[in-house]
């Protein structure tokens, strides 16, 4: 397919949508079911974090041993999938504003889109399908591919080029955290962060993210920074 040029690299959580209750339950039952704990885990700052790097976080702080980790570790992460899968119906998670028309808008202008998100691919997926976004994002990098967040954006770039044949220079990540903007500097990519998440716009503004935006809502401004 032939796109204009331009690649997005989007995050969810916090970018694209808001309230993924249930992506917490499946945490909390996953970690109960495989290693018996039942800590309260919310007071955990998950923002931009991978999901097998915040299921490190959370068995550590309960002093699981390394070797019982490891064990069940694999088990655990595809149990949560499972369980969000299987109870996603029940999520009240939410496109924020604006995202729906911009995505259509970059649709229709050519522009590449895939993700870049700390969420376990069918996780990701089952998210995006519930808030009505699904079908804009054919590929991306994924919490199941790496627990690091640079490794993301890396398996993002190999899927746009070896999938969908992106030979462009103009790429973009977009998204409401420090680690989004830190993730691309590796490979010195432009940054758009948007203060939609748990971070102002002036705390963005202190990362060096290229762009810094209140929301997704504007449209032209957003199409005018990719083609600066």
């Amino acid at each position: 397919m032939n796109h204009n040029g331009i690649l997005t690299l989007f995050d969810i959580d916090g970018t694209l949508v808001r309230g993924a209750r249930c992506h917490y339950q499946a945490f909390v039952h996953a970690v109960n079911k495989y290693y018996g704990m039942k800590e309260d885990i919310s007071g955990i700052n998950y923002a931009g974090k991978t999901d097998p790097q915040i299921l490190m976080e959370v068995l550590t702080m309960g002093q699981v041993p390394v070797e019982t980790i490891q064990e069940n570790f694999q088990d655990c992460l595809d149990y949560m999938a499972q369980y969000y899968i299987a109870n996603v119906h029940r999520e009240n998670v939410k496109a924020l504003g604006g995202v729906n028309n911009l995505l259509k808008e970059l649709q229709n202008e050519n522009v590449l889109m895939g993700l870049t998100t700390g969420n376990l691919e069918p996780i990701a997926y089952a998210k995006l399908g519930k808030a009505g976004l699904d079908g804009f994002f054919p590929f991306g990098g994924f919490g199941s591919d790496s627990p690091r967040r640079p490794c993301l954006v890396e398996k993002a770039l190999e899927r746009a080029r070896t999938i969908h044949g992106y030979q462009g220079d103009q790429i973009f990540i977009i998204g409401d955290t420090p680690r989004d903007v830190e993730s691309a500097r590796p490979f010195n990519l432009k940054t758009i962060a948007v203060a939609t998440g748990r971070y102002s716009c002036q705390e963005l503004e202190q990362t060096g993210a290229d762009f810094v935006l209140d929301n997704l809502q504007d449209q032209d401004g957003f199409l005018e920074i990719l083609k600066v």
